[in-house]
Formats: structure tokens, C-alpha cells, sequence
């Protein structure tokens, strides 16, 4: 078998994995560089990797692709892939892609991919190779892959953190693919090994939403992923506990729907008493949304401004461009500001420089700290490993004491 990390050897995402025998070639995610996210109006051509067999415009010679997750620098490539070729991810996943997705700006519809959704543990064979989705925590719906070929293992683990709610998940992985011959393993926070975060778990993300809205008495404002389910779930139990309502838009509420049809656990949308729905967005999303028929699909939650302007200090608002302007414009003149994302938007989009004085961050990574990947290694014990998703290959051998560590450059073949 032959490996060769199209991206992500030198990077944080981007990620494109093949994997290839004499008669197989399947590909580990086909992402898109972190940069595409402030260069919107590139278009996904110009981020091609060097695969041959992948895209529209040549014959397939790909047998799959594997997706580990629904951020862009994982899929990121699917518009242009040969529709020829089966591609494989989480139930979750695929409903994420196939409804929401097509909603946002630069939304693209892959209705015409061949795409299967596999479960947890369930194995697919491709050619001579047999690849095993595993279940791990990072986003809804992700998997890390297992590939089995001529008795020889490979784990690929997308992203994977060890700290929320699903972290049981990822532990999971070391046992179930204990001792794999090779371990492609993201090392995302490895560059920052000196951060310590102030909210390290979910809960205490929640905890500590619950102490800012409490003591706050003013408008609150909450930048965050729609996408995030444990973000969401933690933003509304602290509305719940502090007797504030949440305002959301309609593609968030698009996305519970979504959620609740796959987790029937998760709450209908109409059934939180302490959510609202304001219905001004974008005029794109707006127009997308109506064409769908899911824009006024909960209106009997729908709130006005004139109704959040009346007592403001009663609702944290997802954070929307068009009601924050008229906000701020017209009657609010002081307000917190919770943002719960990545720090490196912040430096990176001048969008949130108006709001920089305001700011709070409560946030925990959606990847793994260095000292939990160092426990994983421990346990699930490769005999390979193979640094992807990182800043830091060259300290994978010292931080993980793995002695055959296998540093790779993009585009660089190499027969394991």
C-alpha cells in the first residue's frame, strides 16, 4: 500500500489523504485550505490538489472518498469531484450537506454526487482494501476511518478532540483500533502547547455563559457555529438557568430540524420555550431559504426588533450582521459580546473589530490538547505514526516518543 497527504502536512487543514494499492485508491477527505475562509470569492478550482482520476473533467480513477467531518477543509473539494465516484460519510453528515449547506453563501448542492452514508463500525469494502467508520468527537457526525489491507492497518483520525460531551467517543477509537501499523494523527494545538484554556470542557463553557448572562444586565450578543450542537445545547441551558431568551435565525432553526430528525433526543425547535427566531438574515440566505419552503417553516416563534428593543437586557441574540447594526445604530449603547469560536477569526476578519472592546471569550477547541493526543498515542499504541492537520510535524517523535514517526511533505508518495 501506498500513502500519499495531497495537503495538510505543513498546515492546519486542507486535509487530502489517498491511500492506494495495486488495484484500489481511496481517498481520506478532499478539503480546501483554511485561507478559502477570507478568500470567499476564489473559486474551489483554484484549491485543486494534484489527484488524478478526481475531478469533473477527467475519468475516474478514484474507487472512493472518505469523509471525516462537515468543516470545508474537509469536504471542501466535493463540487468538483467526478460525480462518478462513491462518496462515503455519516447519516448526519450527508442531511447537514445535502439541506443546509446549499443555504449559505457560496452554498453548493451535491444532490448529483454518489453519495452512501455509513454507520458507526460499519465496514466497506473497496477493491482489496475494507474501511471501517469509527465514531469520534469533534463535530456532528464525525468518523475517524480504520483501513484494513493485506493484514496491514491504518487509522486515520480526522479531527478529534477528547473534552466535550462525546468524548467517550474518542476514547473508544484506542480501543477498538488498538495497534494499528499506521496512525495519520491531527495535531492541530500542538503549535500552541502553552495555551491553557479558561473553559477546557463543554461545561464549563456552559458554566461560564451562565455567569456573564446572569451578571450582565445588558443585551447579549453570541458569536458561534450553528453547526456546533454542543455549543448550541449549552447556549440555550444557560438561557434556561438565567431566565433570558435566545434569539436565533432561520437557518439555525433549519439545522435543529435537521438535528431532531436524526436525534430524536434533540428538541424540536418549537418545543424551547426559550427560543426565538428573528427573520432578518441575508438577502441571499433569505432567498435560498424561501425557495427551500424552510424560511417560515417555526414563524409562530418569530420576534421583532421593536420587541428586543423593548427589553433588551432579556436576550442573547446569535450573533446577525443585520439586526446587530440596527442595534446598535438606533438604541443600544452598551452590550456584552460572547464569542465562541476560534480565536484566530478574530485577528484574521475585520468584522469583529467594532466589537473587540466588548468581547468575551468563552470557547473550548473543537481539537484535541497535546497532553490528551499524548494519552491516545499511549493507548492505542501504533507502530507508525504519521503527523497531518499541524504546524508541527517535526515535533511529532519528540511530543509522542514514537519512534517510527514518518514526517511527509504535500504531494509526496511513500510505500508503507
Amino acid at each position: 500500500m501506498k500513502i500519499c497527504i495531497y495537503r495538510g502536512t505543513n498546515e492546519i487543514g486542507g486535509n487530502c489523504v489517498e491511500l492506494a494499492s495495486n488495484k484500489t485508491r481511496v481517498l481520506m477527505d478532499v478539503g480546501i485550505p483554511l485561507i478559502s475562509m477570507e478568500q470567499r470569492e476564489v473559486p474551489v478550482s483554484e484549491y485543486k490538489v494534484p489527484c488524478a482520476g478526481l475531478y469533473k473533467d477527467e475519468k475516474a480513477s478514484v474507487d472512493a472518498i472518505f469523509i471525516s467531518h462537515g468543516h470545508p477543509d474537509h469536504y471542501g473539494l466535493l463540487p468538483i469531484v467526478n460525480k462518478d465516484i462513491p462518496v462515503y460519510m455519516s447519516k448526519v453528515l450527508h442531511e447537514i450537506l445535502l439541506k443546509i449547506q446549499p443555504l449559505l453563501p457560496g452554498g453548493f448542492d451535491i444532490s448529483d454526487l454518489d453519495i452512501h452514508d455509513i454507520e458507526p463500525d460499519e465496514s466497506v469494502k473497496i477493491g482489496d482494501m475494507t474501511i471501517t467508520a469509527r465514531a469520534v468527537d469533534h463535530a456532528p457526525g464525525a468518523y475517524a476511518y480504520e483501513i484494513e489491507h493485506n493484514n496491514k492497518r491504518v487509522v486515520y483520525t480526522g479531527d478529534i478532540r477528547f473534552h466535550s460531551n462525546q468524548k467517550y467517543k474518542s476514547w473508544a477509537l484506542a480501543k477498538k483500533a488498538v495497534n494499528p501499523d499506521y496512525l495519520i494523527m491531527e495535531g492541530t494545538r500542538l503549535s500552541r502547547p502553552e495555551l491553557k484554556e479558561k473553559y477546557p470542557t463543554e461545561n464549563a463553557v456552559c458554566d461560564g455563559m451562565k455567569d456573564l448572562i446572569r451578571d450582565s444586565g445588558k443585551l447579549t450578543f453570541i458569536s458561534m457555529s450553528s453547526q456546533n450542537m454542543d455549543r448550541v445545547v449549552s447556549v440555550i441551558k444557560a438561557c434556561r438557568a438565567t431566565g433570558k431568551t435566545f434569539v436565533i435565525d432561520p437557518y439555525t432553526a433549519a439545522l435543529f430540524d435537521v438535528y431532531h430528525e436524526l436525534t430524536p433526543k434533540f428538541p424540536k425547535v418549537e418545543d424551547i420555550s426559550c427560543v426565538r427566531i428573528y427573520y432578518g438574515m441575508s438577502e441571499s440566505i433569505v432567498n435560498r431559504m424561501i425557495k427551500s419552503g424552510l424560511f417560515y417553516k417555526h414563524k409562530s416563534q418569530k420576534i421583532t426588533k421593536e420587541e428586543i428593543m423593548a427589553k433588551p437586557d432579556n436576550f442573547v441574540i446569535k450573533y446577525n450582521l443585520k439586526l446587530a447594526r440596527y442595534l446598535l445604530n438606533n438604541v443600544i449603547k452598551d452590550y456584552d459580546f460572547i464569542y465562541s469560536m476560534w480565536t484566530g477569526y478574530l485577528d484574521r476578519q475585520k468584522t469583529w473589530d467594532r466589537y473587540k472592546k466588548h468581547i468575551t471569550e468563552i470557547h473550548t477547541s473543537g481539537h484535541a490538547e497535546i497532553m490528551a493526543l499524548q494519552k491516545f498515542v499511549k493507548q492505542i499504541k501504533p507502530k507508525n505514526l504519521i503527523p497531518i492537520h499541524t504546524e508541527c510535524k517535526n515535533e511529532y517523535k519528540k511530543m509522542f516518543g514514537v519512534e517510527n514517526t514518518i514526517v511527509l511533505n504535500d504531494n509526496e508518495a511513500k510505500r508503507i
